[in-house]
């Protein structure tokens, strides 16, 4: 503040953060100017408000406006992005793919026979379950890789710059790791299950999102079909 007054000789709604005695933010709005007293003397005049009060408002409708974004495009129970974030997100990649020439993928993976998961142990335990289990989703991806809770037991992952063979051993990693992990340890129990896996790639099997998430989840619905716990990719016509 002192360089910015000896710079012009005044400062214009100067805004200063300091911490009390107490140990406490604070913030105040100067408004100053170098001036001489009657014995020519410089001395500083001026105006301090504070703001301290509007400061954290402000601060609050700022933190409420990340919570708002946050929740608008993630799901509530497992954390994951939700459809809302998905279709936006599909349709800029396509974009950004179709421009670069560089392929995507998806995986549709559901969890298999997860309603006797929910009749064994109950609807909360149910939906424990499924946080862990998008917690092996997050575990086993690294940027800019993501997962979606897409509905009930159904989850995508969405796999930039991965062709269909890259997302072939992705999905079998996925699969691997999930056939691996007990769920509900911490809440004394030992649950093991297992998924079944759909693939589309981008621009081999479809050219937009519905037409890419359709062939994925009915690829996905073969593996059910024969079996479950396994990887199907979708065959280009």
């Amino acid at each position: 503040m002192i360089n910015a007054l000896q710079q012009k000789g005044f400062i214009t709604n100067y805004e200063l953060k300091f911490r009390r005695k107490d140990g406490v933010a604070a913030w105040v709005m100067v408004n100053a100017r170098l001036t001489r007293d009657n014995e020519g003397e410089q001395i500083i005049e001026g105006i301090v408000i504070d703001h301290t009060a509007r400061k954290k408002a402000e601060e609050k409708l700022r933190k409420s406006r990340e919570i708002f974004r946050y929740q608008a495009i993630h799901d509530n129970l497992t954390g994951l992005y939700n459809t809302r974030y998905l279709y936006h997100a599909l349709e800029e990649l396509i974009n950004s793919s179709l421009e670069k020439e560089i392929p995507f993928s998806l995986i549709f993976m559901d969890v298999d026979d997860f309603k006797k998961v929910v009749d064994f142990y109950g609807h909360l335990k149910g939906s424990q379950t499924l946080q862990e289990f998008a917690g092996t989703i997050r575990e086993t991806l690294e940027e800019p890789a993501y997962g979606v809770a897409y509905g009930g037991d159904e989850f995508v992952v969405v796999l930039p710059g991965f062709d269909k063979k890259q997302a072939v051993q992705k999905a079998e990693e996925l699969r691997a790791r999930i056939r691996s992990t007990s769920y509900l340890t911490n809440h004394g129990h030992n649950v093991n299950i297992s998924a079944s896996f759909g693939i589309a790639s981008y621009p081999e099997d479809a050219q937009d999102a519905n037409g890419l998430l359709a062939l994925a989840d009915q690829a996905m619905f073969d593996v059910k079909d024969e079996g479950k716990n396994a990887v199907r990719a979708s065959q280009a016509l």
